[in-house]
């Protein structure tokens, strides 16, 4: 037991009220109390102007960030959790997306073997390292080293502030909201909200069901990790949990605001959908019962919340531990649709989600951990679908071709957001991808060219990345092109003259153990394509494990509920996910069976639509209530052929 005392409070309770400005805490101690002498200032600076500055040299004038940070905590997440800096999707501490690079100003530790796989030579010289390979130094260290404070620059566009951190949010801006039909008068609005592990999305509407404003932003707790239980981790703690529930809460209020500082009208009504994870650290409610098996809810949602400064909150249904208010928000629009049944609902992201509804009305639940690969994280060149980003690949005469997100969602908006961020990334970004292009390129190609014609990139164009659905349609086309063998290895000599030039661009491992060169990916056999992107084996397999399960949750549901995949009327893929992805690259890979491709539909973000309707209309409610409360829900892991089925799985078309 710790002694009454000086230590008796949290750090961030003793942090309101003697640190120096307000806010400056934000993200401090998760794992109990601590002395308030025990604090790290961290200063953070625009590497702009001093990206070439000598790493031991003095630290630049004016800081655009300064927090504060319990010494010992995840140096990544004492700076995306901060609530101060643009939220970014990171990986959650596994070293591959580069996304958490900052540099030391001055007293650059020794470098990491991860950091040696991602920066060059002269960029760690520079003192460029990995914050979630780091952890806040202890204040007596630094103060020895003659520091007052730990000095970190960041890309300049790493320090852009969220909205609300200086003033609030605004309807217009980088693609986070658009503004779709300003009423004349401002009326009372409903505001439904799909809050995902990695991206918060939201849609005003008037009261005869218009929409009025809709946008879509990263979640804000990215910070904590790419994955449900990174966060979990955070939130078992309660200090921990309240960080993560103020982060998201502020995004909402902000939007609220500039609901009703615009004229659009006044948020009176709000339903949040979202997995259980989500919901229950947005609620700020214990998440132990998440956190390790037998996993259990603390609640089984179905309720109003009231919550300070926010409307009434409706929470719909959470049907079991790892199937929540999403997957309910869903088959509400799907049934309000009046699609055919047999319907299976697939939401796949960080979490995989299904429902199967039978022609009896019967619901049947299942879910299987997927990890962040089909959210655009993790993986070596993975982003989310957005400007600039490859969605899709064609196979032609000449080899690879990319298609870009431009051509497959045309907006001017969004291809001139795509040449400003590259050109304010190209100077200071020491990714591999962006280093490896034209310093001196004009950005200004990449929009041109991803967008011209068919959608296909200008052979100079450097793209961001590579979304889920890329990745899906690449590995595809090397399957059918038989680059690719089935158990995700590389084809070093294939038979056909194509595929032998596809598969020129195989590089093997380092085996002499050099450090890459600039530009260079990570050790591991990969494969080169176009616009400075590439394909490593390590990503093949991450990809290869989400179809091994989400196979085996679709068969098994089936299996289950005892109908034949050729009885089923229709396979609903929700997100973005469902929106770009090709059929016929979801039968090749072996997702779906082939009976079942033909009846793959894209439904687009049926979680939002759901709580759309959940806001407006409460008669729909009870039906979806007595639906879930009655649901067969099947635990997966529990199955006795759970790991031989698994396995027999990890073969793509399998």
């Amino acid at each position: 037991m710790q002694d009454k005392g000086q230590f008796d409070k949290p750090y961030s309770a003793f942090c309101q009220s003697n640190c120096r400005t307000a806010g400056e805490c934000a993200t401090l101690a998760f794992t109990g109390p601590v002395r308030h002498s025990w604090r790290m200032f961290v200063r953070l600076f625009s590497a702009s102007d001093h990206a070439h500055a000598d790493p031991c040299g003095a630290a630049p004038a004016a800081p655009s960030v300064t927090i504060a940070a319990r010494p010992g905590q995840s140096l990544s997440q004492a700076i995306w959790l901060s609530g101060l800096v643009r939220p970014l999707p990171l990986c959650g501490g596994l070293g591959r997306c580069g996304r958490c690079r900052v540099r030391f100003v001055r007293h650059a530790p020794p470098c990491l073997p991860a950091e040696v796989d991602v920066f060059s030579a002269s960029q760690l010289e520079a003192g460029w390292r990995l914050a979630c390979r780091r952890q806040v130094p202890d204040p007596d260290t630094t103060a020895a080293a003659g520091a007052a404070a730990l000095d970190l620059e960041l890309p300049p566009e790493n320090l852009v502030l969220p909205a609300g951190a200086q003033e609030t949010g605004r309807l217009s801006g980088r693609g986070a909201a658009r503004q779709i039909l300003p009423p004349m008068t401002p009326p009372d609005l409903a505001l439904a909200v799909d809050l995902g592990t990695t991206s918060l999305c939201w849609r005003a509407l008037d009261m005869q069901g218009r929409a009025v404003a809709e946008g879509r932003t990263l979640n804000p707790q990215a910070g904590a990790g790419a994955d449900v239980m990174s966060r979990l981790a955070v939130a078992r703690v309660a200090e921990g949990r309240a960080v993560l529930a103020g982060l998201a809460r502020r995004q909402l209020l902000g939007i609220m605001d500039s609901l009703a500082k615009s004229g659009t009208g006044r948020v009176t009504r709000l339903c949040l959908a979202a997995n259980t994870a989500m919901t229950d650290i947005f609620l700020d409610r214990d998440v132990e019962g998440l956190c390790a098996a037998p996993y259990r809810l603390a609640h089984s949602g179905d309720e109003t919340v009231a919550l300070p400064d926010f409307p009434p909150l409706y929470v719909p249904p959470l049907p079991a531990p790892f199937v929540g208010g999403d997957v309910s928000a869903g088959l509400a629009a799907l049934l309000e649709a009046d699609v055919p049944r047999p319907f299976v609902l697939a939401d796949l992201g960080t979490n995989g989600e299904l429902a199967l509804v039978t022609e009896t009305g019967q619901l049947w639940l299942t879910s299987v951990p997927l990890g962040p690969a089909l959210e655009g994280i993790g993986p070596e060149c993975g982003q989310l679908a957005g400007p600039g980003v490859v969605t899709g690949f064609t196979l032609t005469p000449l080899g690879l071709a990319a298609q870009f997100y431009e051509s497959a969602s045309p907006d001017a908006e969004n291809a001139a957001d795509a040449a400003r961020h590259h050109a304010a990334q190209g100077a200071v970004c020491p990714c591999p991808a962006c280093q490896s292009a034209n310093a001196g390129q004009n950005p200004e190609g990449l929009a041109a060219g991803s967008a011209a014609g068919a959608g296909v990139g200008s052979a100079g164009a450097v793209a961001r990345g590579i979304s889920a659905t890329g990745y899906l349609s690449l590995l595809a086309l090397l399957l059918r092109a038989g680059a690719l063998r089935n158990d995700g290895q590389f084809v070093a000599n294939p038979a056909m003259p194509l595929a032998r030039k596809l598969a020129a661009g195989l590089e093997q491992p380092n085996l002499a153990g050099e450090p890459p060169s600039s530009g260079q990916p990570r050790s591991g056999a990969r494969l080169r394509l176009p616009h400075g992107l590439w394909l490593a084996a390590a990503d093949v397999e991450a990809l290869l494990q989400v179809k091994a399960a989400f196979a085996l949750a679709l068969d098994a549901l089936l299996r289950a509920a005892d109908i034949p995949a050729s009885n089923v009327a229709a396979v609903c893929l929700a997100g973005t996910l469902g929106e770009y992805v090709r059929p016929d690259d979801l039968e090749t890979l072996g997702f779906v069976p082939a009976v079942l491709a033909p009846r793959v539909r894209a439904v687009g973000n049926t979680a939002l639509d759901g709580a759309a309707l959940l806001a407006l209309h409460s008669k729909k409610i009870p039906p979806l209530a007595r639906m879930c409360r009655e649901a067969v829900v099947l635990p997966l892991v529990d199955e006795p052929n759970f790991h031989t089925d698994y396995l027999r799985r990890m073969r793509f078309g399998v």
